[in-house]
């Protein structure tokens, strides 16, 4: 029997991965494994079963054209009760999981491993994973966790920047503030062998199969995930399409990683990488403004690309409202918003 890694994603950000044999039908995989879809007919008539398959390959059973046309067919979308994987596929659920995943999210034990300043007012924070029952976070690059601050009953949110091969060590990229619950762990008592609860991932937020020229924008500590899915690119050989970083911060001095975006050229990645930061200062040579004032026609490939953002809400907000005036395919914009955390 052929099996392939099928992750179902949510629309409220959690995922699951099952494994899916051809014969069976993504309902019915699902089902082995605990897993309820949404669905009615079981006949590929009634669409509640639909989804998204962002990546792989499958093959449908019969069904009516007035629970998929022609149009959602040609945009990959699918009855999952007839649905045949052919390979790896991740699917989009327009719903959350509240309905098919019982269980809570799983949460592992891991270990501070690593702290340090690499920026103003920036910190890399790596954690090691403890054995345990859940094994290694299987995560998608662009995908965040909960991360538990240590020594509170505090939780926050933390995009992964390393790549998903890399499963002996998470690294974070967090932004130290005045108030924050995870920045005063970092900036005080935080030390190597601390026990770091990680629970997820989570997100809809993730690399899709690089298929036309990409465009990225991040703001501040929003370059994280864009640094596990290059990383991921280049582990996959996942490098024919051109891909442009637009890389913003408040300032020069909170700017960071840059000699690692610098590297990436040179190691096959098709990256070209635009700084702008708001205030500049003195020996500050480059654009000054929001991010968002980088984003231009030219750069779009005619409307035929994909685009990631993430970073704080009105980049995100700004950048989304821009992009559809610009002839951008909503259905190709991808987005994080970070929060002060």
């Amino acid at each position: 029997m052929t099996t392939h890694a099928v992750t179902l994603v949510f629309d409220d950000g959690r995922i699951a991965r099952i494994q899916a044999e051809e014969h069976d039908t993504i309902y019915l995989a699902a089902l082995k494994h605990r897993i309820r879809i949404e669905t009615d007919c079981l006949e590929g008539a009634c669409a509640t079963c639909k989804g998204v398959c962002t990546s792989g390959e499958y093959r449908l059973d019969e069904y009516s054209e007035d629970a998929l046309s022609a149009e959602e067919a040609a945009r990959r979308e699918v009855l999952t009760c007839q649905m045949h994987v052919l390979s790896d596929c991740v699917i989009e659920y327009p719903y959350p999981s509240t309905f098919s995943l019982k269980s809570p999210p799983a949460t592992r034990m891991a270990r501070v491993a690593e702290i340090e300043t690499v920026a103003e007012s920036v910190v890399r924070l790596a954690v090691e994973p403890d054995d345990g029952e859940h094994g290694p976070v299987a995560f998608m690059p662009g995908q965040y966790v909960h991360l538990g601050v240590p020594g509170t009953d505090a939780v926050r949110s933390y995009s992964f920047a390393n790549p998903p091969g890399e499963t002996g060590r998470y690294v974070f990229f967090i932004k130290v503030l005045e108030s924050g619950a995870m920045s005063g762990y970092v900036a005080g008592p935080a030390k190597p062998g601390d026990a770091m609860p990680v629970t997820g991932p989570f997100g809809r937020f993730y690399l899709r199969p690089p298929s036309r020229p990409i465009v990225m924008v991040a703001g501040g500590t929003g370059l994280a995930p864009m640094l596990s899915m290059f990383d991921h690119m280049l582990a996959t050989g996942a490098t024919d399409q051109p891909v442009r970083l637009l890389y913003g911060a408040n300032t020069p001095a909170e700017l960071f990683s840059l000699d690692a975006l610098d590297s990436y050229a040179g190691r096959g990645l098709d990256l070209a990488v635009e700084l702008c930061v708001v205030e500049g200062e003195d020996g500050w040579s480059g654009p000054t403004g929001h991010i968002t004032t980088l984003l231009r026609s030219e750069i779009l490939n005619a409307g035929d690309c994909d685009v990631y953002l993430c970073g704080p809400p009105p980049m995100i907000d700004a950048a989304t409202v821009w992009l559809a005036g610009a002839g951008v395919d909503p259905a190709a914009i991808h987005s994080e918003k970070f929060l002060p955390s």
